[in-house]
């Protein structure tokens, strides 16, 4: 038993945690359902590894990820699915992680817009393009050093 205890003890100060976010998405599915729930992003040395951790799944990797794609898929410009977040179809969610919130919602007003569906992230709005969307988060050892929206476009003002 004190050997047990000893070992772990032993691991958890080895082990730190590079970065470590504890964020929050708001899920409005297209069911009329909504739910709130935590959404993490880790990064913690572990035995001469990384485990790297995005909300509840986990990975282990022998060097710290450069990033960390999230992929939204607009089908039939009716739903979102992010399944990140929820194996259930998104007619809207806010993620807060870090100094960071991002959007996605149905804007009535933008009839440009595929499904009128619009991003939002810092003072930019973002129109879904032809295939899926990422929120790329860029990642160094220390934690996001930027994130990045690839697959959308910003329309003309």
């Amino acid at each position: 038993m004190r050997f047990l205890v000893l070992a772990l003890l032993l691991v958890s100060f080895c082990s730190q945690a590079t970065f470590n976010y504890e964020g929050e998405v708001a899920l409005h599915y297209v069911n009329g359902e909504q739910r709130t729930q935590k959404f993490s992003l880790a990064l913690t040395r572990e035995a001469g590894n990384y485990l790297f951790q995005v909300g509840s799944q986990s990975a282990r990797v022998a060097a710290p990820p450069q990033k960390y794609a999230l992929s939204l898929i607009l089908q039939h410009d009716r739903e979102v699915w992010v399944t990140d977040f929820t194996d259930q179809p998104l007619q809207a969610f806010v993620l807060t992680i870090a100094d960071y919130k991002i959007i996605l919602k149905q804007d009535q007003q933008a009839t440009a817009a595929r499904g009128k569906f619009i991003l939002q992230f810092g003072d930019e709005t973002y129109f879904f393009g032809r295939g899926p969307a990422q929120i790329n988060f860029k990642l160094e050892p220390s934690g996001i050093v930027d994130i990045e929206i690839r697959g959308m476009f910003k329309p003309r003002r």
